[in-house]
């Protein structure tokens, strides 16, 4: 049920905190604000801001994009997007959005900038993979800037969130990182910043895990972790159905194979 006064209350809040630099308490202002009122696409676009911030890059991108799902036109989200999009080096992604806001509106200065500095890294980026050697050529091929680093165990939140940036995309690196990370630190790690990209993420890792290593304790050990991470709720409550219907699927699975009754677990994320 949707509650405009209360989502304006907290609004003015996060408006008020980001004004301040308090950027976390503005993202989590925006996200309340949003509980009471998700039609509004500004809530979105406003939280992204603070997200970017925050250099949680992936976050901000997924939020833009719920704001564009109410709001196509939305100038501010197709900007913030590609704003993330740059910063995770996904510069093909983030020309199309400042072309997209071009379009809407050709004069922005702002976003001129922004996409003739995205051509020059696009085009960097393409030649920089044009001169890596051939395979076969005989001529040893330097390490790419973007290999993964070795895996460790975070020994802070900061050290769990930049390990989590760089394995998130890839699902057996993400599991093989959730296989180090203790289980009972999760709650300490994610803090208040779990968010329903990570909850996909994760699901992502744990099918991984379960189809290709018939890791069924990992899987259920994580599952039952997750609802104990504040805003735990939250961020379920914008995670995409499917993703539910495959952790209610991994759970159902996990039933049979562990002899556990799941159905507690089930209703949790439902």
């Amino acid at each position: 049920m949707t509650d405009t006064a209360a989502s304006q209350k907290f609004k003015a809040q996060g408006d008020t905190a980001y004004r301040q630099s308090q950027f976390a308490q503005a993202a989590d202002l925006y996200l309340q604000a949003i509980q009471a009122d998700s039609t509004n696409p500004v809530l979105f676009t406003n939280r992204a801001m603070a997200l970017l911030k925050l250099e949680r890059f992936a976050d901000a991108a997924h939020s833009c994009s719920q704001a564009l799902a109410i709001d196509s036109t939305s100038v501010k989200a197709l900007w913030r997007r590609g704003t993330a999009y740059y910063s995770l080096g996904q510069f093909a992604k983030a020309q199309h959005d400042f072309n997209c806001g071009l379009a809407l509106e050709p004069t922005n200065t702002a976003l001129l900038t922004e996409l003739e500095k995205t051509k020059k890294a696009l085009e960097s980026a393409t030649a920089s993979k044009a001169q890596l050697p051939r395979s076969g050529s005989g001529i040893a091929a330097p390490i790419a800037s973007s290999a993964p680093q070795p895996m460790s165990v975070p020994q802070s939140p900061q050290d769990f969130e930049r390990a989590w940036r760089e394995h998130a995309s890839v699902p057996a690196r993400l599991y093989e990182y959730l296989k180090m990370v203790p289980i009972v630190r999760l709650p300490s790690l994610f803090r208040a910043s779990l968010e329903s990209a990570h909850i996909a993420d994760i699901t992502n890792a744990l099918e991984h895990g379960y189809q290709t290593h018939k890791d069924f304790d990992l899987v259920f050990k994580v599952l039952s972790a997750l609802p104990s991470i504040d805003r735990f709720s939250l961020a379920l409550l914008f995670t995409d159905d499917k993703v539910k219907e495959r952790i209610h699927h991994l759970l159902k699975q996990l039933a049979t194979e562990m002899d556990v009754d799941a159905a507690l677990l089930t209703n949790k994320y439902s």
